[in-house]
């Protein structure tokens, strides 16, 4: 197996490059999980409840529902509002929406505001959908750390590349299947720590062996 051990000047960029990589992975990271998984304070005017309702769930409420939810949502997802708005839940969402289902749970006056709270995850940095980031970006981070990874000479490489895969994995199907319910977060916070930690022991690696001199024989 090749070695990574550039000419000594080259090693300084090399590693600059790699540790800003990860730290820019793990901001990215960071800053989509405390946008999809952290409620805010007050409910956000992009708030996930009124985008699934503007959206997917149009075809099965009626405008005057919708309004409803809306006021609701404005008013700051409130003590006084929220009977009626549990009563058009009970009524359109909840043969669908119970523990359990293909779909969120929402059960509970917490469910409900949290999904007000929440805001919709279709421009956590400002630029692109975290849909792509989960699915697209991040395993391609991985594709291309993986390959410097498997030039090293460490005999774990193979193992540490089918980790990283689990990993990417992982994070992409919670965040599939797992967007909006409040029972998931430990498994979307897991998931973001495991890509982290993967990425991290993948650049250690790599450095490790970009910085120990080839033994001679």
């Amino acid at each position: 197996m090749s070695s990574l051990v550039p000419p000594s000047p080259k090693r300084v960029p090399v590693t600059l490059a790699l540790l800003a990589l990860l730290v820019l992975f793990s901001l990215t990271l960071l800053l989509v999980g405390l946008r999809e998984l952290l409620p805010a304070a007050q409910p956000p005017t992009n708030s996930r409840l009124r985008a699934v309702l503007d959206g997917v769930m149009a075809v099965n409420t009626s405008p005057s529902e919708r309004e409803q939810v809306r006021v609701w949502v404005a008013a700051g997802a409130n003590q006084e509002g929220l009977p009626k708005v549990e009563a058009l839940v009970a009524n359109n969402c909840a043969s669908c929406h119970a523990p359990g289902g293909e779909y969120p749970r929402v059960t509970s006056p917490e469910d409900l505001r949290h999904l007000a709270r929440l805001a919709e995850p279709t421009a956590a940095t400002g630029h692109l959908p975290t849909r792509l980031l989960h699915l697209l970006a991040f395993p391609l981070v991985f594709l291309g750390c993986g390959a410097l990874l498997l030039r090293t000479r460490w005999p774990g490489r193979r193992g540490l590349v089918i980790a990283c895969t689990l990993a990417v994995v992982f994070n992409a199907a919670q965040w599939w299947l797992g967007q909006g319910r409040p029972e998931l977060l430990w498994l979307a916070r897991a998931a973001a720590g495991g890509l982290v930690l993967a990425l991290a022991a993948l650049v250690g690696v790599v450095l490790r062996d970009l910085w120990t001199e080839p033994r001679r024989r």
